[in-house]
This record gives structure tokens, sequence and C-alpha cells, in this order.
């Protein structure tokens, strides 16, 4: 119902796709007989928590009871996606929070002697260590004799990574991932590691990179009763194939007694 609200066109913003309007609640038909749902081996490989693993796998033959014509694939992009991601998405933080600066926008610090130390001060006490370090790294991508060797170099992966899914999609309508590589951690037991809480991501950011719509439903727990995400991703203004994918495996799972709100 939300989506049927923000999708579409505004006229106010130059980046939104004039699309006619969908009715997305309708797509919603508990039926994937005939639905060509393609499984990465890349996404299941090193990395890959053996629960979760095994988990995806169940949900994979719930799919080929249910009449989906399911298949395994190459798509070999995830490892590059993740660096790919960060540092658009760095610069992107970088270039953007500029902005919050504690005159226009954002927090100001109540104690500065002059313009120089109200920039400081602001900036130090109004963003937390992530936001930090991902303005250092924008910032650092964007500078003088780097670009090129990041930013621009990112920008030309990012097309690469859009045109193997769009050669995938071109046989499938549904890629099935793990939303994670792991069950969710504890907060703040990675916060000394940086660099292993962002690979946590490395099976989303793909989609982000790609410029997809993709859908991240429970399908099973672990021993520790923690919930197991499916990752569904369709093609772009594909919204209801992803959407009625995972309402079917939602609907299936309900009527095995397992409560999926709860999960």
């Amino acid at each position: 119902m939300l989506l049927n609200i923000i999708a579409g066109h505004d006229e106010k913003d130059t980046t939104s796709e004039d699309m006619p309007k969908k009715d997305y609640t309708r797509c919603l038909k508990n039926d994937v007989k005939g639905l060509k749902i393609g499984v990465p081996k890349e996404f299941f490989g090193e990395g890959i928590n053996q629960e979760v693993k095994e988990t995806l796998e169940k949900a994979i033959q719930e799919y080929k009871n249910m009449g989906a014509e399911v298949e395994e694939f190459s798509l070999d992009v995830a490892q590059y996606s993740l660096a790919t991601y960060y540092i658009i998405a760095c610069a992107e933080a970088s270039s953007n929070l500029g902005r919050f600066d504690g005159i226009r926008y954002g927090y100001r610090t109540p104690e500065f002697s002059n313009l120089k130390e109200l920039y400081k001060k602001s900036r130090s006490e109004g963003f937390g260590d992530e936001v930090k370090r991902r303005i250092i790294l924008g910032t650092y991508v964007l500078s003088s004799g780097y670009y090129d060797a990041y930013y621009k170099k990112a920008q030309q992966v990012r097309t690469l990574v859009m045109n193997e899914f769009n050669k995938a999609f071109e046989k499938y309508d549904v890629i099935l991932t793990p939303t994670s590589p792991t069950v969710a951690f504890d907060i703040g037991s990675k916060s000394d590691n940086p660099l292993e809480m962002y690979l946590a991501d490395i099976c989303t950011v793909s989609v982000n990179i790609a410029g997809l719509p993709a859908i991240s439903i429970p399908v099973g727990k672990d021993k520790e009763g923690m919930p197991i995400g499916m990752q569904l991703i369709g093609n772009r203004f594909q919204e209801e194939t992803i959407l009625n994918a995972a309402y079917t495996m939602e609907v299936r799972q309900k009527g095995q007694g397992k409560n999926v709100s709860q999960n």
C-alpha cells in the first residue's frame, strides 16, 4: 500500500521516472508456477554461514515444489560491488553532508569563539564515528589526484555490474540470494572492525549499485532463534514480480505452521 503511494512521477523531482501508476496490492496472487528464478552460485560460496545456506536451499526447494523454474547460474559481481558501493556511497556522503555546517543546516555547537571553530566543533560533535569515517573516505576518493583512480573507476565498474544484471534478467524473472552471509550480529560487536561490518552488506549492495528493486523476507531461524533472510531481486520497475514471489513464500510458510510475522 505504501508503494502505491510513493511510486510514480514527481514533477518536482527530475530524477523520478514518468511511469504509469500500478496497484501493487493486486499483484499478490500466491502463484509462482512458471516463474523463472536464477540462483547465483557466487552468493552461496565462501563466507556464507552453513545454516543460512541450508535454510536458503530449503526455500529454493519450496519454490520448485510450487512450480517455479529454478536454475543455478554465474553472477560474479558481489566482491566488485562491495568496493564500488563504499566508494560511491562515501563520496556522496561527503558531498551531501557538506551543507551541515552548523549555520544553514544541522547541529550547532553552543560554544565557539570564531567561524572556524563553529564549523569544526559543530561537525565534530554532531556527527557519529561512522558518519565521520565515511566523510573522510568520501573526501579522499573525490580529492585531486585520486578522483580518476577511485570515484571514476567505481562508476565504470557500476556500469559493468548493471550490464551483468541486464544479461541475467534476459533469462530470469527473479534472482534469489541470501540477504546476509550470517544472521544479525550483536549491537556494537563490529564497532572496532568497520571492514567486517561492511562485509555483511556483500549480498545486498550490488542491488543498490545496479538500481534494482529487491525484497528481503525471513525464511527460517538458526539454532539460536535468529531469523535468516532471503533476498529476491527483480528487474527495473518489476516490483510486482518480487512482491508476489515473496508473498507466495510467506503464505507457504504460514501454511506449514511457521509464524512469518514473528520471524
